[in-house]
């Protein structure tokens, strides 16, 4: 089972959430529902997507070996 496609709550088509400092473009691609900000800080346990409407996050499982995620 992947990453949902759909938010559960809302049924919105979900965006991918992009991390770290954003030039011009990328500001107008956000405000263009391209894709969601997701702020400058960038780590491995960040939700990866999420709804525009609703605001529902969705972050992959982690996997059983990796000690990162514990």
């Amino acid at each position: 089972m992947g990453t949902p496609r759909k938010c559960p709550e809302c049924g919105t088509k979900l965006l991918r959430i992009v991390y770290g400092m954003l030039n011009e473009q990328g500001f107008q691609d956000a405000e263009a529902g391209k894709f969601m900000m997701g702020g400058c800080d960038i780590e491995d346990n960040h939700p990866t997507h999420g709804c525009p409407d609703c605001g529902w996050r969705y972050r992959p499982p982690f996997a059983d070996d990796d000690k990162e995620w514990s």
